[in-house]
């Protein structure tokens, strides 16, 4: 029976669940991407942008249509998002024909508190930071890991190089503190050229969100709320569907004793695989009796039986590979 080692992925499975969560963009058709919850829609090359560096978690709703805009001297294309502006500059080769704006430098400076007026960092080595010498300041612990686990895909590999998270969020431009933000939460913030990063406990202990800088500079209105999808009739039918596995059975109904079990695909061959459970409703990662391997068989793939009593509801089971991080996740329900 494997130990349960749970507790070190609540982090991670919180951060799933808000991706899990977020409302769905409607594709009307290719390379225009609408909603339900905002009356504006993305075209074109800023609709494939949004789709391949993030979507809603990085910049979320369009607040208004695209426009022409006098950027630096010049007459662009630009949108407006939540967290950012988006410009087209069709002169550069891609990935770079679309460029963030830096609204947390200029929001800094509407403010009146430009980031050169700083506190800088009162050392340059600290356990779980990085430093930066280029602004003075260190990013640690959650904020670091959002900060490197982030980016601009500029060549299609996994995971994001320095240079792909400078594209997206820029130099840190202020040391983290305590700040309330646009929507009343009282929250551990951190200033970046395009970006604030904010850190959310009543979430998780580690969920980090992204400031609504787009909103703040550029509209008034309240943020759209997701629209509720109406209660289904069969209590399995709304179950997730797997990514790079699967499970049986999906469902269990009418009693809360359970045995499941799960396959997953793609892990590196004899790699040590970690498995970790979650309940959707609350995030909150618990214990199960787990049967299985520790280590990927030949072929990829990476099989356990989960068993035991749970009380009613859908159950994310996630497992990663400790060298490829890669994940498995698949649902079931007890109804």
């Amino acid at each position: 029976m494997r130990l349960r080692w749970l507790h070190l992925f609540a982090t991670v499975v919180a951060i799933m669940l808000l991706a899990v969560l977020m409302p769905t963009p409607l594709i009307n058709a290719q390379n225009r991407i609408c909603f339900n919850e905002v009356p504006n829609c993305i075209e074109g090359r800023f609709a494939e942008y949004w789709q391949q560096n993030g979507g809603l978690p990085v910049f979320g709703f369009p607040i208004m249509p695209a426009f022409q805009q006098e950027v630096e001297g010049r007459v662009r294309l630009v949108q407006i998002f939540e967290r950012n502006r988006f410009e087209l500059h069709p002169e550069n080769a891609r990935p770079y024909d679309v460029l963030l704006g830096r609204l947390g430098d200029d929001l800094l400076q509407r403010r009146g508190t430009p980031w050169q007026n700083e506190p800088k960092a009162p050392t340059t080595q600290q356990s779980g930071c990085r430093y930066f010498a280029q602004t003075q300041h260190l990013v640690c612990d959650a904020f670091l890991r959002y900060w490197q686990s982030h980016g601009l895909d500029f060549d299609g590999q996994r995971g994001f190089s320095e240079a792909e998270s400078l594209a997206l969020f820029g130099l840190p431009l202020t040391e983290a503190r305590v700040e309330t933000n646009s929507s009343g939460d009282t929250v551990l913030t951190q200033w970046f050229e395009r970006a604030r990063f904010e850190l959310h406990t009543n979430l998780g202990p580690n969920v980090v969100l992204l400031g609504l800088l787009g909103r703040e500079a550029f509209g008034s209105q309240p943020r759209p709320q997701p629209t509720p999808p109406p209660a289904p009739a069969d209590p399995c039918a709304d179950i997730p569907a797997p990514i790079n596995g699967s499970v049986k059975p999906i469902c269990i109904r009418g009693s809360q004793n359970f045995e499941v079990n799960i396959i997953g695909y793609g892990f590196t061959p004899g790699e040590q695989v970690g498995v970790y459970v979650t309940q959707v409703a609350t995030g909150i990662v618990i214990g199960v009796d787990i049967v299985g391997g520790n280590t990927a068989e030949d072929d990829g793939s990476y099989s356990i039986v989960l068993f035991g009593q749970l009380p009613k509801g859908l159950y994310a089971v996630t497992m990663e590979g400790v060298q490829s991080r890669h994940k498995t996740i698949v649902y079931f329900k007890i109804a």
